[in-house]
């Protein structure tokens, strides 16, 4: 498979304005990609910063590393920003080339046009492929097996949680009712499936969302398990920067925001549990830079349409840890 994506990285422009990197500075990429927005801040970078970039898909890695290779700064590794942190390789490189911390860490959430515009991948149900979904190819199940070992009940929880699905259980019986039947073997067979619940036709006339999507991306959030271990990763992050050195993360969709937003409000010590005070004094680590987030505007909405559901959140990490007990 040689997929050739159109890559153009979302919130660019905000992306560099609000990760500055300081001579010699030290830049984490845990979510790499095709190497867009690398390669632009490496643009605006003196000889002696060095840049890492990780990522889990094997194809993605190949190609950031055609375009970034040559690059002296650049070194690349394999690992989902999840688990990183334990792997040796990536305590070895940090120990060499940035014993102090990180002066910018990046993380880019979600689904990419190499995911998307690769039909052998799986994860798109607008042109036939196999019911795959894994970020990486070489590790993990597909999402056949997956749907495989679900009963109607954990299927519609999945639905319902990731994908915020109301027609969950209806969905969740009309796929198990074609895995069943043998019937289930594609992207468009699960589409299928959907839509014999939603109709297309329907959401077609009301302008309203294809009705797959909520469905694939739960599925695929089950599949990776993109959301069990983020609040970890975004601690960890954190732990590893400089103090004045900045945490970024784009989102795509609420439920990944929605963990980022209330673990960077934690961590700049405000509490959002029940109750008015805090149970507990907590450390205040970062300061949230703009505090609703960044959206795209005008004019990336209209050059990039699938900019529109991006947010991009930034944290800085303090000097010193202070504690609070209250907002």
């Amino acid at each position: 498979m040689t997929p050739t994506p159109i890559h153009v990285p979302v919130l660019l422009h905000e992306v560099l304005e609000s990760l500055p990197v300081p001579p010699g500075g030290r830049v984490l990429d845990l979510t790499l990609g095709l190497g867009g927005h690398a390669e632009a801040i490496l643009a605006r970078c003196d000889a002696d910063t060095r840049y890492l970039g990780v990522d889990r898909d094997p194809f993605a890695r190949e190609l950031a590393q055609a375009r970034l290779g040559s690059d002296a700064r650049f070194s690349i590794l394999a690992g989902a920003h999840e688990e990183i942190w334990e792997d040796p390789l990536f305590e070895a490189w940090r120990s060499l080339q940035a014993p102090n911390g990180f002066d910018a860490i990046l993380m880019d959430l979600g689904v990419s046009n190499l995911h998307l515009k690769t039909p052998a991948r799986g994860f798109s149900f607008m042109e036939e492929g196999p019911l795959d979904m894994r970020m990486d190819p070489e590790h993990g199940e597909t999402a056949l097996q997956w749907i495989s070992e679900q009963s109607d009940e954990t299927l519609a929880n999945a639905i319902y949680e990731y994908g915020e699905e109301r027609a969950s259980r209806p969905i969740a019986r009309s796929i198990l009712r074609a895995f069943n039947e043998g019937r289930l073997h594609t992207t468009l067979d699960l589409a299928q499936a959907i839509y014999q619940v939603l109709p297309r036709e329907i959401a077609k006339r009301k302008k309203q969302i294809d009705p797959a999507t909520r469905t694939f991306q739960a599925i695929r959030i089950a599949v990776n398990g993109e959301l069990s271990r983020l609040e970890a990763t975004l601690e960890q992050a954190v732990e590893a920067l400089v103090p004045g050195g900045r945490l970024g993360v784009i989102s795509f969709h609420s439920l990944e925001d929605r963990i980022v937003k209330h673990t960077f409000r934690r961590l700049a010590g405000v509490y959002d549990g029940p109750g008015r005070i805090a149970p507990q004094v907590l450390p205040e680590k970062v300061r949230v830079i703009h505090g609703n987030g960044l959206k795209a505007g005008d004019a990336e909405l209209q050059a990039n349409p699938p900019s529109r559901s991006a947010r991009l959140r930034i944290a800085e990490r303090l000097s010193e840890t202070a504690s609070v007990r209250t907002p």
